[in-house]
């Protein structure tokens, strides 16, 4: 799917020097409607914040009884004239063959305008996490933030800010955002040929975290551009692979 990132890539940059804003209050979980399996596009208040849309994929039953991973899906490149070409269901699309093997519930939330480093989108997102966290059997060290692009700028951006949530995070072509204090193993993917976003920059971003004593690992990719997005599936389905040995 193409994307068109390159709007907000501009307001990313003029903001470039700024303070990093503080922390936003979480509003308390709730519970969402539980749902079959299958994929389902969903709208909740969220207390503060407002109606969000949202897309959640729960897996079928394998009948073990034993709670099953969680995947927050941050979606691409919000094109600010057409709010709604880009969503949490384009997301999970284009992840879908490399987190199959997981096995987890997917949520997917739509940006509410701007990007994920918001504070209302950072509040609806967590809530989200911690909400389906109340209504499903879900297994609390395996909670992964995962994102591309505009969506991979929000997984630095909120896993590094929440990381008693989330105990793990796939940056997939994504600027740099957040702290370089990871407590969490990070699997970061990038092309040598993304021509949008720097390979040097999450690169440098990526060893940053390493030499704090992060568990991170840089994965290069060649021969993908930035907008071959579904391509990416396949590294994220190899991340998933370290991150089940990072678990252990």
């Amino acid at each position: 799917m193409r994307h068109l990132p390159l709007l907000w890539i501009a307001s990313l940059l003029l903001a470039l020097g700024c303070q990093p804003p503080g922390p936003v209050t979480i509003p308390a979980a709730g519970k969402l409607p539980k749902l079959a399996a299958g994929t389902h596009q969903e709208t909740v208040e969220v207390p503060g914040v407002g109606s969000v849309k949202y897309t959640i994929d729960i897996p079928a039953d394998d009948g073990s009884g034993r709670p099953v991973p969680l995947v927050l899906a941050l979606h691409y490149g919000y094109n600010g004239s057409v709010p709604d070409a880009y969503t949490g269901a384009g997301m999970i699309d284009d992840f879908r063959p490399g987190l199959a093997d997981l096995k987890a519930i997917v949520i997917a939330p739509d940006v509410l305008g701007g990007d994920w480093t918001d504070a209302e989108n950072e509040q609806a997102a967590v809530w989200l996490v911690q909400s389906a966290m109340q209504t499903y059997a879900v297994d609390p060290k395996r909670v992964i933030v995962t994102g591309f692009s505009m969506g991979g700028a929000g997984t630095w951006f909120i896993g590094s800010r929440h990381q008693d949530v989330f105990t793990a995070a796939i940056p997939v072509a994504a600027p740099v955002e957040g702290s370089t204090e990871w407590k969490i193993p990070v699997y970061a993917i990038h092309s040598q040929q993304d021509e949008i976003v720097s390979y040097s920059a999450a690169k440098k971003h990526a060893e940053a975290i390493k030499s704090k004593g992060g568990k991170v690992e840089f994965k290069t990719v060649s021969g993908l551009t930035h907008y071959d997005t579904g391509s990416y599936a396949g590294y994220v389905g190899e991340g998933l692979k370290w991150l089940q040995e990072q678990w252990k």
